[in-house]
């Protein structure tokens, strides 16, 4: 074999060598983002099992209140004495549940908050009742990398309403 032989050789067996290097980064790179989309989707799922609860859930613990004066203190919202998650009966109970789910692939914190908040600033918690509510859900895994804080946060505005009888 001569001089030549041997070096285009060696020439073939680098660029097979980095082609193949490529190619093995290219797979882990995808399949990287493919379990992060999917962390992404199975958060947002436990985030809104949570949200669609709430909504099942009456707007006051006390179902004759209808005006802000009469409703829960924004001091007090959070679970009563003898409530426990998933027997809540008004939306507040879910402020301050925390949780940490291992029921799938990936470990989550679930966090929540419910706030009184004004319909011309939402996102802004405010310290006197009013007909509106809302519920910030916060679900956390080291693997959400793609996100800040490694932290998908979802939000539910609820207002009151009153239905009048004759």
């Amino acid at each position: 074999m001569s001089f030549e032989h041997t070096m285009l050789t060696i020439l073939g067996l680098v660029l097979l060598s980095t082609f193949v290097l490529s190619l093995n980064n290219s797979i882990v790179q995808n399949q990287l983002t493919m379990t992060q989309s999917e962390a992404v989707l199975e958060g947002i799922a436990l985030a809104q099992k949570y949200i669609e609860e709430a909504e099942a859930c009456r707007f006051d613990e006390d179902p004759s209140a209808t005006i802000p004066s009469s409703f829960v203190s924004a001091s007090n919202l959070g679970p009563d004495g003898n409530e426990a998650y998933p027997y809540y009966d008004d939306i507040d109970d879910f402020n301050g549940y925390e949780k940490t789910d291992r029921s799938g692939n990936v470990p989550f914190t679930i966090h929540i908050e419910v706030d009184y908040v004004t319909k011309d600033s939402p996102d802004t918690p405010t310290s006197t009742p009013t007909y509106y509510k809302r519920m910030l859900v916060k679900v956390s895994s080291p693997i959400l990398t793609s996100l800040p804080s490694n932290t998908l946060q979802m939000k539910r505005l609820f207002g009151y309403h009153y239905f009048y009888t004759d």
